[in-house]
């Protein structure tokens, strides 16, 4: 499960201390496991990039590589402006398809991190990094309100959407579109009805990609499908 970390919804710097494991809290769902159809975004690029979700409370970082096996992240740190990420180290045994795809791994923004400034996200024994222009304003509470998030995470129409629920069902996109200079609309598929769920609450991520906005500016996402419903601004 989430442990005492989801019950209290807390997230920023909880980590380790609310005793997650790196699979439970870094879920990430790669293109061809839940990415929307033409999910790239830029791929040809291969830039590490980043989204703020949660009204800042979780960062999505986007890497590059194998679409079946998705860095986890084991900690993150803030000093000054820089967030250092490490990831866990991949199993011996993984078996990860041949295939170069977006992934995404979320984990919760380090306590003591200015949202409303710039950050650098650097990955540690790497020399990848991704910028992350600060928000507006930060999150009025550190818990989360379990509600469905999204972020630009470049300027080529690509976002990641966080929803929460089980960590064994990831939503998968079915369809992305515009439906207005302001509007996107998201769909997710109509999951199995036998699918077994496990009962803990961990955020998920999808990477989408949307085409045809005059802008990325004031963009509100409408999300249906999977018994997800509502909608969020697409921050960034």
């Amino acid at each position: 499960g989430f442990g005492g970390c989801a019950h209290r919804g807390r997230l920023r710097g909880c980590g380790r201390r609310c005793g997650l494991r790196g699979d439970e809290f870094a879920l990430g769902a790669a293109l061809g496991a839940g990415g929307s159809p033409g999910a790239g975004g830029g791929v040809g690029d291969f830039e590490t990039e980043a989204a703020w979700l949660d009204a800042g409370r979780l960062i999505g970082l986007v890497t590059y590589g194998s679409s079946s096996c998705v860095p986890v992240v084991e900690d993150a740190t803030v000093a000054g402006d820089v967030i250092t990420v490490t990831f866990a180290k991949q199993e011996s045994n993984a078996v990860c398809t041949a295939d170069m795809a977006p992934r995404v791994s979320v984990f919760g923004v380090p306590e003591g991190t200015d949202v409303t400034e710039d950050v650098n996200i650097l990955i540690a024994g790497t020399d990848e990094d991704a910028d992350l222009d600060g928000l507006d304003a930060a999150p009025a509470d550190t818990s989360t309100d379990y509600a469905p998030s999204a972020g630009w995470y470049n300027d080529k129409g690509g976002f990641i959407v966080a929803t929460w629920g089980s960590s064994t069902c990831v939503p998968v996109i079915d369809a992305v579109e515009p439906t207005g200079t302001a509007d996107v609309a998201l769909t997710f598929a109509t999951p199995k009805e036998d699918r077994p769920c496990t009962m803990d609450m961990v955020p998920r991520a999808n990477i989408a990609q949307v085409d045809g906005l005059a802008t990325q500016d004031d963009i509100t996402l409408l999300l249906s499908g999977d018994n997800i419903t509502g909608s969020t601004l697409i921050l960034g």
